[in-house]
C-alpha cells in the first residue's frame, strides 16, 4: 500500500432503504419512505430509489405532498443497528482498529495488514467481504478519515478524473477508489454536502458562493475564521484535506446473548414474563457467565408485521443472579411492553465483570436450593432416558384465551434445554365421519373407528381478527365405553383434531 494511505472506509449510501428492500423486495419499483418517529414528529430517515427527488430530515407532511402514493414504512432502527453490528464484528476479523461511524459508514486502520492478508487487492476483498454484496459496499482508501469518507461517497462520480485515484474492481464486488498525493485537488470539485457541518453552516457558505470543496479551500483561512467562527476555520481544513482526528477503534465487548422463539401468536404479558426468566435461566447458566456479573441487558423482540421493539436496561448494581435481572426487566414490562405478537424474543448482557455490587446474604436462598436439587434430580433422569428432559414447569400465559393450546406453556427447569417454551396441549389431527349437519359421528383412534354415542357439549368461536383467522366448532362427545374427547372441526382448513384434556 502507498505512502500516505492509512485509513479505509466502508461506504453503504441508504444503509436502511437497502436493508429494507433485502426483506421486503417487492418494494424495488415503488415509490417508499422511512420515517423515524423517535424524535416527537415524523421525519424522514432514508427513502427507496424511486423517492430520490426527496430530502432525508423533511417532515413526512411534507414527503407525501410531494410524493402523495408513497409506501411509508416504519424505521426499524435495532434492526438497522443490529445489522450494523454484524458489518463491524466481520471488519474486526480484517482489522483490529474499525470504528464505527453512522450507521453505513465505518472506519478500518490500514498499517501493515496488507501483508497480512497477502497483498492490497486480498485486504480490499476482505473489507468489502464485511458487508453483504446487496448492500453495495462502496470502498474508499486515503490519509485520514474525511478524504477516505469522500472517496467512498463519490465512487463512481470521478473516475477518470485524477490519475491513479481507481484501482478497479475487486472481484466484481465494488470500486475501490484511492485518494491521490494531491488530496485538495481530488477534493476540489466536490460538492460541500459532503462536509460534516450544520446544514446552517453549508447554507451560509453557499450564500457566498462557495458551492463546492475548491472554492472553500481557495479562501483564507483567517477569513473564513472571522466569517463562521471555528466551524470556519474548519471546513477550510477539510476543504484542504486536513484532518487529525484519530481513529477510535470500538471498545471490545463481551455479550452474552440467548434467542428464544416464542410458540404462539399472543402479546400476552404473561407470556413475555416467562419467555423473559426462561431466556435470563439459559445465559445466566452459559459456562461464560459463571461468577459474572452484569451491568447492562438488552431485550430485543421481533415482531409480526411491526418494527422491531428494543429496549436497554442499565442497572444500578451489577447483577449476577438471573431472578434479579428478571424482576427488573419485568417491572419495565408491566408499563411498557410489545403491542403486537413476538415472533422471537433474544436477551443480550453486556459490561461484564468479576466484581458485584450487591451485598452477600447470610441466610440460605430456600428457593434456590430447591431449584439445585430439581435440577439435580433431572439430570439424573436425562442420564437414564438417553438425554430427554423429564421435568417442566407449567407456565400460564393466557388462560383467559379461546384457544386452549395458548392458554399454559411447559418449560423444562434444566436451562440447557434447547426446545424452549412449547404448548402443553397440542392438537392432533384425526379422521372424523361426518353427519349431514357436519357434526361428529365416529373418530379414529388409532387404528379403529368408534362411534360417538352422544354429543354432551357444543360451541364455536371466529377469531376472524387474527393474521392467520381461526374459525372452529367445539364438539365434547362420549363414545361407547363412556370415555369423552374433545374434537374441534377448524373451518377454514375443513379438518378434524382432537384437543388435549385441558379444554
Amino acid at each position: 500500500m502507498r505512502q500516505g494511505t492509512a485509513i479505509a472506509c466502508i461506504a453503504i449510501a441508504h444503509w436502511r432503504a437497502r436493508l429494507e428492500l433485502a426483506r421486503r423486495p417487492e418494494l424495488a419499483e415503488r415509490v417508499g419512505v422511512i420515517v423515524d418517529r423517535s424524535g416527537g414528529r415524523a421525519v424522514v430517515a432514508d427513502h427507496l430509489p424511486a423517492a430520490s427527488s426527496l430530502t432525508l430530515g423533511k417532515s413526512l407532511r411534507q414527503a407525501l405532498s410531494l410524493h402523495s402514493e408513497a409506501t411509508v414504512l416504519e424505521a426499524d432502527e435495532p434492526y438497522y443497528r443490529q445489522a450494523f453490528e454484524q458489518m463491524l464484528s466481520a471488519l474486526d476479523s480484517v482489522s483490529d482498529r474499525v470504528e464505527g461511524a453512522e450507521l453505513g459508514v465505518a472506519y478500518v486502520g490500514l498499517d501493515g495488514l496488507a501483508a497480512m492478508h497477502g497483498g492490497e487487492a486480498e485486504l480490499h476483498e476482505a473489507l468489502l467481504r464485511a458487508a453483504p454484496e446487496y448492500l453495495k459496499p462502496r470502498l474508499g482508501l486515503g490519509p485520514n478519515k474525511f478524504t477516505s469518507l469522500v472517496a467512498a461517497r463519490v465512487q463512481g462520480r470521478v473516475q477518470g478524473r485524477v490519475q491513479g485515484r481507481v484501482r478497479g474492481r475487486v472481484r466484481g464486488r465494488a470500486n475501490v477508489t484511492t485518494v491521490p498525493s494531491d488530496a485538495a485537488a481530488f477534493l476540489a470539485p466536490h460538492s460541500i454536502d459532503l462536509l460534516p457541518c450544520a446544514s446552517e453552516l453549508k447554507e451560509d457558505l453557499r450564500r457566498f458562493g462557495l458551492e463546492t470543496m475548491g472554492a472553500v479551500a481557495s479562501q483564507e483561512p483567517q477569513a473564513l475564521l472571522d466569517r463562521f467562527g471555528h466551524d470556519g476555520r474548519r471546513v477550510w481544513e477539510l476543504a484542504n484535506g486536513i484532518d487529525e482526528r484519530p481513529l477510535r477503534p470500538r471498545a471490545y465487548r463481551e455479550p452474552v446473548t440467548e434467542t428464544l422463539s416464542l410458540p404462539t401468536e399472543s402479546t400476552s404479558l404473561q407470556l413475555l414474563r416467562a419467555a423473559v426468566d426462561t431466556l435470563l435461566q439459559r445465559v445466566y447458566a452459559q459456562p461464560r457467565m459463571q461468577g459474572r456479573y452484569v451491568e447492562t441487558a438488552t431485550l430485543t423482540c421481533v415482531l409480526e408485521d411491526a418494527p422491531t421493539w428494543e429496549r436497554t436496561f442499565h442497572f444500578k448494581t451489577k447483577l449476577g443472579d438471573w431472578r434479579r435481572t428478571a424482576e427488573i426487566i419485568q417491572a419495565r414490562l408491566e408499563v411498557e411492553h410489545p403491542q403486537a405478537p413476538v415472533e422471537t424474543m433474544t436477551i443480550t448482557l453486556a459490561n461484564l465483570s468479576g466484581a458485584s455490587g450487591e451485598q452477600l446474604s447470610f441466610f440460605p436462598d430456600l428457593r434456590h436450593d430447591r431449584e439445585r436439587r430439581l435440577l439435580e434430580t433431572e439430570r439424573q433422569l436425562q442420564a437414564r432416558l438417553n438425554g430427554k428432559h423429564s421435568l417442566h414447569r407449567l407456565v400460564e400465559v393466557a388462560p383467559w384465551h379461546p384457544l386452549p393450546e395458548l392458554r399454559a406453556l411447559q418449560v423444562s427447569i434444566d436451562p440447557s434445554a434447547s426446545d424452549g417454551m412449547r404448548p402443553l396441549t397440542t392438537p392432533e389431527s384425526v379422521a372424523v365421519r361426518e353427519g349431514p349437519a357436519q357434526e361428529p359421528r365416529a373418530v379414529r383412534i388409532g387404528e379403529r373407528w368408534r362411534e360417538v354415542t352422544r354429543i354432551e357439549d357444543q360451541w364455536s368461536f371466529d377469531l376472524w381478527w387474527r393474521p392467520t383467522p381461526v374459525t372452529r366448532s367445539y364438539y365434547r362427545v362420549s363414545q361407547a365405553d363412556g370415555s369423552q374427547l374433545t374434537l374441534f372441526r377448524e373451518q377454514c382448513e375443513e379438518r378434524w383434531y382432537r384437543q388435549g384434556a385441558s379444554a
